[in-house]
C-alpha cells in the first residue's frame, strides 16, 4: 500500500514538472499556452522563441532553457 501512494505522488510530481507554460515571442509580444498567469503579454524580451517552455509569475516569466527573466508589461488574464 505505501508503495502505491509512493508511486503515485512521484508520478503527480513528474506530470506537474512536465506540462509547463510554452511561449511563442516576436519583438516583444509573447503569447503563453498553458500559463495560470496569462494568454498573452507585452514584455522587454525582444528575442524570437517558438515553443519554448518558460515559468511563469505575475510579473515576469523565465526561459527555462537559458534561464533568463523577462519582464511583463502589459497582461491579458488565463481564463
Amino acid at each position: 500500500m505505501k508503495k502505491i501512494i509512493i508511486l503515485q505522488l512521484l508520478s503527480i510530481l513528474l506530470l506537474n514538472n512536465a506540462i509547463g507554460a510554452i511561449a511563442n515571442c516576436n519583438g516583444g509580444k509573447c503569447e503563453f499556452s498553458f500559463s495560470n498567469h496569462y494568454k498573452s503579454a507585452q514584455t522587454n524580451c525582444y528575442q524570437t522563441l517558438n515553443y519554448e517552455e518558460v515559468e511563469t509569475n505575475y510579473l515576469y516569466f523565465i526561459i527555462l532553457k537559458n534561464n533568463e527573466r523577462c519582464d511583463v508589461f502589459e497582461t491579458i488574464d488565463s481564463e
